[in-house]
Parts: C-alpha cells; structure tokens; sequence
C-alpha cells in the first residue's frame, strides 16, 4: 500500500483559518510515525478547491490510477475538494479500490457503504460552504452598492481607505485620470498617443513602465468617474467624490464606439474649422518638404480648388490680421462681468427651475416602476420583460438623482468666484493675437477652440472670417466707440446683455 500526503491551502477569505501547509505537513507526518506508517510521496498545492482545475491534485489522481492501492492522509476531507467534479473523482477512485483509505486525524474513511455515506456528506458540507460564502459575499456586496460604497479595489485615480471603508481620491492619480479624459475628449489622440504622452511627461506604473493601453481604456469606459457605479449592468448612485463632469464622460463614450478613422500621421492645428469658398467641402492637410499644406478635399467633385495648395504659415497670418480687427477692451469686460455679476442672484433661480424638473422627471419614474410592478404581479407581463423594462428604469432613476445630485453642487458654487475664473479665461482673448502667432500648434488649437468658428479660402485667400459669439459681435461694431456706445450697440442690435452672458457662460 503506498500512503500519500496531500497538504492545500488557499489564499481566499473562507481557508483563513486552515493551518498552513507547513503545519498541516508536520501533523500528519506526526500522525503517520504514530501509527508506523512509511509516506511515499508529499503533495503540495496553494490553490482554492472551489472550482476544478488544480494541477497538483490532478497530478496525484494520475498516480493513483497508475499506481494503485493507495491511502491518503489529509487534514481535513474539504482538503481533497471543494466542488462535485473533484469529490466525485475521489469518490469513484474509492468506489474501485484504486483509493484503500482517506485518513484524517479524526477519522478513517475505507470502502464501505458508511464510510463512503460519510465522505459524501463531508464533501457535500464543504461544497454548500463555498456556495453559501459566495451568496453572502454578493448580498454584501449589494448592500453596499446600495449604500453609496465600491465594495472591491477602487479604480484608477482613487484610493481604499481601509480605516473607513471608503473610496477617496488619489492626490497624485487622480489628476492622471482627470487629463486622460481631456485628452481623448479631443478626439485627436488614440489610446496608444495617450500612453506616450503620459511617459514623455513622467507619469510612471509602480514598476517604473508606461501605463498600459488597456489601463487607459478601462478609465475612459468607467462611470464611477462621475460619481456613479456600475455593478452587473446596474447602476448606483456613489457617495465618492466624482472627477469629471457626465458631460466630459458622455463625449469620451461617443469617440468610444465611433468607427475608428485613419490616424493622422501630423498634428493639424486648425484641422476641422477651414473650408472651400466653393464648394463647401472642409479643408484637409499634408506634409511636403517639411512644411504644412491646406487644400480642398473636393468632395462634391465641382471645383478644381483642391489643385491649390496653400501653406499653414501664410494662413496664420491672415488670421492675425483678423485678431487685430477685435477691440479686445478689458473695460469692456469689466462692464460685462459686472452686468453677470447682478444677475447672479437671479440664475439661482433658474437652477432651482431644474431641480422640480428633474425631481417631477424622478416621479415619473417611480411611478412607471411601481405600475410595471403592479403589472408583473398581476401576471400581465413576463417575468424576463419585468426584469429588462426595471433595470432601464433603475438605470434612469440614477441617472437623473446623479443629474440632481451635479446641479444641487454647482448651486453651492461661490458665485463670484466662479466668474472670477470666467473673466480671466474671457481675458485671455486680449492676447489672442500674441498667443497664436507665437505659440506651437497645440497652443493654435487652444485658440483656434475658443475662438474661431469658421474659415473659408477661395483662390489660396481668406473668403470669409467667422467668430464665435461674443468676438464676432466684438468684430462686426464701429471702431473706435466708447464704452457706452459700444454698450448701447449691443443693446439694442442683440437684446439686452445677450453677448455678455454668451460670454461669461461658455
């Protein structure tokens, strides 16, 4: 008879308290020099016996198969096995004599009708064991949902603290996090570009590498960013502190699924705003003898502006001179931000309007809930449309508490300071003229986004020149008006305070 040692323990929460395989090898080498037993062979495995599959156990079976007539010792029967498969192959190596004896330090488990009722009770009590463990885990882990927590490690950018159970924000990620969303909202970086440009500005894994792609694109698919989580295709309303806005999300999600476009091989700052007199068609760009190009992508096949090429350099100037025409006037914008400024109070008042319509919108909600519930219970509906109708509205519930949950915190913004931030940024404008002629082409494409809305060349010159509102207003007024007369142009072609409130909100 050869007798085997078989010592397993597993790393997951339900084996904690199981001795280690040190110490279950040390017992029952003492339990087989008690009882004068030779041990051929010792098996060794760290690994769960919830699931088959262990290499180790599956190793042993096949030696008793070859070799025959053995007995294990083992510290406990939920060693062996934790699933049916596993305890079924114990079983059935016992059932044809290739297994002699199971011995434990409590018992001894041989061929007979008893033993083997015995052994299958054991293994019966270590499979609902797991299945318990694992309905309780999940209970858990829904409750806590429910609550408002993340029950498991918490996404990139965020931190668990462990003393409060919480999800908080990781000083030194979550600014990570946040300019990986910025920068593929833009839309002209892939998830690789976003990966080099982090390494280029330091950003490095524990191991000192790159962030992985795949680490990327599972921050810019998560929601939690926003304050909500996502569980099993429901989603919760989360007490974390959210780091972009839904808006910020939504964009990244539509880049997401967008059929996937040739990557350019340049960076096109004003790629996107230019078009053809012409035709219409927008301008596309090239590289030839290290200089950029613009010309007509000719596709309405009308005009032959797409033989013309015209060159990035001479087009930033003709841009220039247009800044130039803009009576940029930091009175001016004093004027506007205190106009905005009185009418603080007021906008207040226009937020507190969406709160009662997203509250309304919720009621709604509720009561297609509890109507679809009355429904179900009636037997009107089946049991797999009840499920996927609640799980939409769910899913809505949450979307709109989250929508409730962002304007009740902008509501609480410092309304001064909030405009404070908005002047400087409309300051900026001032120096449009400086900033775009001297700055690289991603600085271009900063100002080209704040300001310009569109551009048309006919015959390699500027055909038209559109701004966005308020600096095309700025553009279009007489030169050379006062302050009151420039006021007074406003007023009465575009309403009253129309462009200093397009101005301080965009």
């Amino acid at each position: 008879m050869k007798y085997l040692i078989y010592c397993r323990k597993s790393s997951e929460a339900e084996d904690r308290q199981i001795l280690s395989i040190e110490s279950q090898q040390n017992e029952l080498c003492r339990l087989a020099e008690g009882q004068g037993i030779l041990v051929d062979k010792i098996y060794k495995e760290s690994m769960s016996a919830k699931a088959p599959g262990r290499p180790v156990f599956e190793k042993m079976l096949k030696y008793i198969e070859k070799t025959k007539g053995c007995c294990l010792l083992v510290w406990k029967l939920d060693r062996l096995a934790r699933n049916a498969l596993d305890g079924g192959k114990i079983s059935w190596l016992v059932d044809r004599g290739l297994i002699l004896e199971i011995r434990t330090p409590e018992k001894v488990f041989s061929n007979t009708s008893d033993d083997k009722f015995m052994m299958s009770l054991d293994f019966g009590i270590a499979k609902k064991y797991v299945d318990d463990l694992s309905a309780n885990v999940k209970r858990g882990n829904r409750a806590k949902l429910e609550r408002g927590g993340w029950p498991t490690k918490a996404p990139f950018g965020y931190l668990n603290d462990r003393a409060n159970k919480t999800v908080v924000i990781d000083p030194v990620m979550a600014p990570i996090a946040i300019k990986i969303f910025e920068m593929f909202s833009a839309g002209t970086q892939s998830l690789n570009d976003i990966t080099e440009t982090l390494y280029n500005n330091g950003v490095r894994t524990k191991k000192g590498g790159k962030l992985r792609r795949n680490v990327i694109y599972h921050v810019i698919q998560n929601p939690f960013y926003t304050g909500l989580m996502l569980n099993h295709g429901k989603f919760y309303q989360g007490i974390h502190q959210a780091l972009i806005s839904k808006e910020l999300f939504d964009t990244c999600q539509k880049i997401l699924v967008r059929p996937k476009e040739k990557l350019q091989k340049h960076f096109f700052p004003l790629r996107g705003f230019m078009t053809c007199g012409v035709c219409g068609c927008l301008l596309t760009g090239t590289m030839k003898k290290g200089h950029l190009y613009h010309y007509c992508t000719n596709g309405k096949n009308i005009c032959d502006q797409h033989k013309k090429y015209l060159r990035a350099d001479n087009i930033y100037e003709m841009i220039v001179e247009k800044f130039k025409e803009i009576p940029f006037d930091k009175e001016m914008v004093e004027i506007m931000y205190q106009a905005k400024l009185e009418k603080a109070e007021k906008s207040g008042e226009q937020k507190e309007m969406v709160i009662s319509n997203i509250a309304k919108q919720l009621e709604l909600v509720k009561m297609k809930q509890a109507k679809l519930l009355d429904s179900y219970l009636a037997e009107l509906v089946s049991e797999e449309a009840y499920k996927a109708k609640i799980s939409l509205l769910n899913n809505e519930a949450v979307a709109l508490q989250n929508q409730k949950r962002q304007v009740e915190a902008k509501c609480g913004l410092n309304s001064k300071v909030t405009l404070e931030q908005t002047k400087k940024a409309f300051l900026r404008a001032t120096y449009a003229e400086k900033d775009f002629l001297q700055g690289d082409d991603v600085k271009k494409r900063e100002m080209s986004e704040i300001l310009l809305w569109n551009l048309s060349f006919e015959n390699c010159k500027l055909a038209k020149f559109e701004l966005k509102m308020p600096y095309q207003l700025m553009a279009q007024a007489p030169k050379n008006m006062t302050n009151s007369q420039w006021w007074a142009y406003v007023d009465s072609n575009h309403g009253p305070l129309r462009c200093q409130r397009n101005a301080l909100t965009n």
